[in-house]
């Protein structure tokens, strides 16, 4: 016993030296760090947690601390940039764990089957440390909320649209509040009806209403929009996949206060004929996947 917890004395003095010297160079003046990194030991975060943390800080110190005030005026950030967030492993990391490796390979650094909840939660420390709203909901916020429930509940197909977005390939965003129904998710207007598409005879749903403060969705290139598809209330509401290239679908950029950069929209379906087959898991089940999502 005694021998027993000598090695464990020792081993965890070694792995604290490790810290010290990973976090040696990391400003610990005014308590700017998290507490785990220059102070307290913390059983939750290891030797890849800080490593994970420099290797994102280097990115976002140099490559977006520098352009935020001109994205900002611009009102969008460059497409390059979900790019590069994909290769240094930040779009993969927001979405949460576990590391999706079957859709977009090994975590840099980390190393998928390491990463877990405590690396996600680095993610945004990091890009929240820039102090930008209109950075933070620009790159993170449509991915974030809207590739899970393509993961979770979606297709095959839809899956690969999911990678596609996790790549830094697209952009999605997902359509819930509604001008006269922010928070109010059961009882949203926005409506979907079943019927058959003149042109193809193809069974169809017809999509016609409105979305306010989408994040992502001037420049999205897929919509994930709750629709009502059956009766009043929680039991029929749907969720169905819409891509920008269908008719009647219209996005107007929203100037949200200290977050132009966001790409926040207002957005108007009107006649959008979406197919059946982009209908995410079960018709009228839509309220419990977006609870399912709010909930991470």
């Amino acid at each position: 016993t005694t021998r027993r917890r000598t090695t464990t004395r020792k081993t965890q003095q070694q792995r604290q030296e490790t810290m010290q010297n990973l976090t040696e160079d990391l400003d610990v003046v005014g308590w700017g760090e998290p507490s785990h990194l220059t102070r307290y030991h913390s059983p939750y975060y290891n030797e890849s947690h800080v490593k994970w943390r420099l290797h994102l800080r280097k990115w976002m110190e140099e490559r977006l601390q520098p352009n935020i005030a001109k994205w900002e005026t611009d009102k969008v950030i460059p497409h390059s940039v979900f790019k590069e967030a994909y290769e240094i492993g930040f779009l993969p990391a927001i979405v949460g764990a576990p590391w999706p490796e079957h859709l977009v390979g090994d975590c840099p650094v980390v190393g998928a089957k390491q990463f877990d909840a405590f690396h996600e939660l680095i993610a945004w420390e990091e890009i929240c440390r820039l102090g930008s709203g209109g950075l933070a909901w620009g790159i993170c916020e449509g991915i974030q909320i809207g590739v899970p429930p393509l993961l979770n509940f979606g297709t095959p197909e839809m899956r690969d649209i999911a990678t596609q977005c996790l790549k830094g390939e697209k952009v999605i965003c997902l359509c819930i509040s509604e001008p006269y129904a922010g928070s109010d998710v059961a009882n949203i207007r926005c409506k979907a009806e079943k019927k058959k598409d003149p042109h193809t005879g193809e069974d169809v749903y017809v999509v016609n209403g409105e979305k306010k403060w989408i994040t992502n969705g001037t420049y999205a290139d897929y919509f994930i929009v709750a629709a009502r598809t059956g009766p009043k209330g929680n039991k029929g509401i749907s969720l169905l996949l819409v891509d920008r290239s269908m008719a009647g679908i219209e996005t107007k950029r929203m100037d949200c206060m200290g977050m132009f950069a966001s790409g926040t929209a207002y957005i108007t379906l009107e006649d959008v004929h979406v197919p059946c087959s982009r209908v995410i898991g079960e018709v009228n089940k839509g309220f419990y996947y977006i609870m399912y999502n709010f909930n991470h």
